[in-house]
Order: structure tokens, then sequence, then C-alpha cells
């Protein structure tokens, strides 16, 4: 498969390395603000890569949905 540099070969690392990535992982970790855009890379470059959808509670208390992205084994 290709190899990747900045962002999204650390997304790509992280991935490997850990269970899965989401949105403000991606900011907090790495400043990468369009995390949707780089899993869309590593598919298009044959990586496998599945979207679990999670739910947290925001610092309202409110319920929030969002995508957590993890690498296929």
């Amino acid at each position: 498969m290709k190899e990747h540099s900045g962002n999204t070969g650390r997304i790509l690392d992280y991935l490997k390395s850990h269970k899965g990535i989401t949105s403000m992982e991606a900011f907090d970790k790495f400043g990468a603000t369009r995390l949707s855009a780089i899993i869309h890379v590593l598919r298009k470059d044959g990586y496998s890569i599945e979207d679990v959808d999670r739910e947290s509670k925001n610092r309202y208390g409110e319920s929030v949905h969002f995508v957590e992205y993890r690498l296929k084994k």
C-alpha cells in the first residue's frame, strides 16, 4: 500500500497502534481538522477502515453522536 506523510501518515500510524480515533482526538493530537478527508484518502489507497458510531455527553450534559474510525485487522 502507498506510504503517507504528514498528518495522513501520522493518523495511519496512530490507527495501527491504537484502538481507533475520533475527530476530537485527531485535532488534539495532530491538529488535523478534517479527519474524514484523511480517512477517505486512506480508504482510497486500500486501507480497510470501519466507522463505529459513538455517543457521549458534551460539556452541557447533552447527548452527542460522533464516529470513531478503526483500522480493520
